[in-house]
């Protein structure tokens, strides 16, 4: 006793392998659901090879842009760019500091600094001819 199929499967392809699966079941004298029937029914793969068309299948489809990699390649070019701010500002603090401490006295503190080293040494008489 022979069922007459009744039930659908809808299955997508690409225009240049519908092209193919037709000219298959032209060749072979038999429509295009009965060769797709056929295919299936004696299909003998392993789950390891059903897993393998689907990873290939997943390599070849063209790449968007992951949204998430994009927002944290964004995030790190800001942080990597606030933190070359920060170290050129601190940079320039660090050499204005050292520029302040390297930098001589002015005349007024040199005598100053002068007097008060020579106020051991002198006397007052000395001192007051100055």
């Amino acid at each position: 006793m022979t069922t007459k199929p009744s039930e659908r499967i809808v299955v997508f392809v690409t225009p240049a392998q519908k092209l193919a699966i037709s000219k298959t079941a032209d060749t072979l004298g038999i429509s295009v659901s009965e060769l797709m029937r056929r295919a299936v029914l004696n299909f003998n793969a392993t789950s390891e090879q059903i897993k393998v068309a689907g990873i290939v299948d997943r390599l070849r489809a063209p790449k968007a842009p992951d949204a998430l990699n994009a927002a944290l390649k964004s995030v790190a070019a800001k942080a990597a760019a606030r933190e070359a701010r920060e170290a050129a500002a601190n940079a320039t603090k660090r050499a204005a500091q050292a520029r302040t401490v390297s930098q001589p006295q002015s005349e007024e503190q040199v005598e100053h600094d002068t007097d008060q080293g020579d106020d051991a040494s002198l006397t007052d008489d000395t001192r007051s001819e100055r």
